[in-house]
């Protein structure tokens, strides 16, 4: 173990989308085998983690949405990183980190899996651990499926949970991303459980659909179908749902096209949507 030449870092943890998402099973384990493309986007959430002599770990957190501190994903990867640390005898130092969110949460960006990851890999580095790639994706792991997606970033495929990864050339750097979330929330584990009602029912995601979530995300805030002739109107290179929903991204590779479509749904403010926009990364976060 070497000792880390800085007392804090700050970190960039960029959100995700889902380019496509296809449930092609039901694992032993009670998890869901998928393929998708996952695609990292400069949106993204800032951390400032700062060593403490006092033991222990203090989070703070800047959130226009509402965020249990313990239970969140960060808290839960400071947890593991430092006991790997207290279990290979390192100095046992506290730390403070100050999470200011931008990405919304449930919103199927990966907000919280991609704060995780970048917690991991900020104490990684304060610590001196010098933790492996294979180490921080199997710590990664125990937080939740795609959290070492974050680890990677860019355009991957994942399968499995998600978690085994193949990073592919993307042909996306030039475009610029339009996100809209309606005025809700959705828990990923609550739209796969629908999923799973409307396949019992004999329900068979469409061929020329991108997202297998989205009819079971509709069934659960019916006010998403409206987004789909919404978007059309816009005529995007490409569109659809991301993750589990309820954000929707349209992307454009003329700036222009982008823009005016940002401009007209940012009309949707005054019905509470949240409107954004974003551009490709090839890494999942960035150390400042």
């Amino acid at each position: 173990m070497r000792a880390s030449r800085h007392s804090s870092l700050h970190l960039q943890a960029f959100a995700k989308i889902n380019l496509e998402l296809r449930v092609v099973g039901r694992r032993g384990d009670g998890y869901h085998e998928i393929e998708t493309l996952f695609q990292s986007i400069d949106l993204h959430d800032s951390l400032t983690l700062k060593l403490q002599e006092k033991p222990g770990i203090e989070l703070r957190v800047q959130s226009p949405w509402p965020l249990p501190e313990r239970e969140n994903l960060v808290y839960r990867a400071a947890e593991l990183v430092m006991f790997r640390g207290a279990r290979d005898r390192a100095p046992l130092r506290g730390v403070r980190i100050t999470l200011e969110k931008r990405i919304p949460i449930g919103a199927g960006l990966g907000g919280g899996s991609s704060d995780a990851a970048v917690t991991l890999v900020g104490l990684n580095k304060l610590l001196g651990l010098q933790l492996h790639n294979t180490e921080l994706h199997s710590l990664a792991l125990k937080l939740g499926s795609d959290v070492p997606y974050f680890l990677v970033g860019g355009l991957c495929r994942g399968r499995g949970r998600g978690e085994l990864l193949e990073r592919l050339p993307s042909q996306w750097g030039d475009y610029t991303f339009v996100l809209i979330k309606p005025p809700c929330s959705l828990s990923t584990e609550a739209v796969y459980r629908e999923y799973d009602r409307l396949v019992k029912q004999g329900w068979r995601p469409p061929t020329d659909c991108t997202n297998d979530l989205e009819q079971a995300a509709t069934r659960l805030w019916a006010q998403l179908s409206a987004c789909r002739p919404l978007l059309a109107e816009l005529k995007p290179d490409l569109w659809g749902m991301s993750g589990s929903g309820p954000t929707y991204y349209a992307a454009w590779r003329s700036r222009t096209s982008a823009s005016q479509a940002y401009q007209a749904l940012e009309e949707l403010r005054k019905d509470n949507y949240w409107v954004a926009q974003a551009h490709p990364t090839e890494k999942g976060y960035h150390i400042k």
